[in-house]
């Protein structure tokens, strides 16, 4: 081998050396992003770059510090409704339920029935449905998407077909707490109002959030808990849930550490093998986030619009009362008290095509919106509220309830 050989190879190897200790970028000294940044990445302001999950553990470090204040106020309240202590209700093994289970079984075979409960002749998907209504000159709304690729125009209406058939099974029945014996829908209340909190420490994506609360309801109406294992269920939830959702999800031991070690690492470890176990690892659900990123493109939602709705179906999770009404249903009606707060739009055509429902269909749920949106401000479970008070979400939980709704 040759000098100039020689020296390549030299070259060659000290490069691969430092690109392998991480010193190099292999796109060289001037690389690039192809796709920009698409992770949970920050800018440090010193010339480099932050790693999504340093990130996290700096934000977990800086809202750690505040959840000693949220844990003292999650005891104060679950002391109050008995969790953790005697209850002030008592046992609730003969609580009974104004809500009766929901019948499924369309769901999974025997007759088809429509919404206003006529038998269906003909199962239909919403990608037929969609074009049948395009029949009659609709907008398109993904017309300005056609060229993005994240935007999968071709499959979005088969998507949102699946989530509408998959939903009645991802549904639990809106009196499922009739077979807890220890603990109570007023506690479900104060541990999602926790967790709402939570969430927002961490900085999670909302879905998390939809999710979680998904979980939580799911392995409950499954699984008999004790209110000594009911925070222990929730931060569980909210830990599968980030795992599933998030790039950085936040670790066993900052769950441990929101808990005030009330948990060990291993007893979140066997509640998740058991969650899981008890959902049949079934993760992948339609939540009412997911129908109304849908909606918002139907309604052509500014940030306020979208903001506003966000607050409103938010506010609706943790009352127990509200899981009598399907997700893409808390979604529409969401998406509907939000348009008459702000007097944007209404309730036409393409509304109805892409949500599936009419306007008086809409209205039950719509009213039971406008109430809890009329009552939060001087709720006693107040995170969703104080979180849409900030001016960081545009201040809209301040914004009047629309006068027609809600009122009764």
């Amino acid at each position: 081998m040759n000098e100039n050989a020689r020296r390549s190879t030299g070259d060659i190897n000290t490069r691969s050396e430092k690109v392998m200790a991480g010193r190099v970028p292999l796109g060289g000294a001037a690389s690039r992003r192809a796709l920009g940044d698409i992770g949970n990445t920050n800018a440090t302001g010193q010339g480099g770059l932050r790693s999504g999950k340093e990130a996290v553990k700096e934000n977990a470090s800086e809202s750690l510090s505040d959840m000693s204040t949220l844990l003292n106020n999650f005891r104060e309240k679950t002391s109050r409704a008995g969790l953790g202590g005697v209850t002030k209700w008592g046992r609730t093994s003969q609580r009974t339920s104004q809500y009766k289970p929901r019948d499924i079984s369309n769901a999974t075979g025997g007759t088809m029935t429509t919404r206003t409960g006529e038998p269906a002749t003909k199962r239909e998907s919403y990608t037929a449905y969609i074009q049948g209504r395009a029949a009659k000159e609709m907008p398109d709304i993904d017309a300005l998407d056609r060229e993005n690729p994240l935007a999968v125009t071709e499959y979005v209406n088969d998507i949102f077909s699946y989530w509408f058939r998959v939903e009645p099974d991802t549904q639990v029945a809106a009196n499922y707490m009739g077979i807890q014996t220890d603990i109570n829908d007023k506690m479900r209340a104060i541990l999602i109002d926790w967790l709402v909190e939570v969430h927002l420490k961490f900085k999670l994506m909302p879905e998390t959030l939809f999710l979680t609360h998904n979980l939580i309801d799911r392995f409950l109406a499954k699984k008999v808990v004790t209110r000594k294992n009911l925070q222990l269920v929730g931060v569980t939830a909210m830990l599968l849930a980030s795992k599933y959702e998030e790039i950085w999800a936040p670790e066993v031991r900052d769950f441990v550490y929101i808990s005030d070690k009330a948990y060990t690492r291993e007893q979140i470890l066997s509640m998740e093998k058991d969650m899981l176990n008890q959902l049949g690892f079934h993760l992948t659900v339609p939540t009412p986030y997911q129908f109304m990123s849908r909606f918002f493109k139907a309604a052509n939602a500014d940030k306020q619009f979208q903001l506003l709705a966000s607050f409103i179906v938010e506010s609706s999770l943790p009352d127990y009362s509200m899981l009598k009404y399907p997700g893409s249903l808390l979604a529409a009606s969401a998406v509907y008290v939000a348009m008459k707060t702000l007097g944007k739009g209404e309730w036409n055509e393409v509304m109805e095509a892409h949500t599936r429902y009419t306007e008086a269909e809409i209205r039950p749920c719509a009213n039971a919106m406008a109430r809890l949106q009329r009552k939060s401000s001087s709720a006693s479970l107040s995170a969703v509220h104080k979180k849409y008070s900030n001016p960081k979400f545009m201040e809209v939980a301040r914004l009047p309830a629309p006068a027609g709704l809600g009122e009764d």
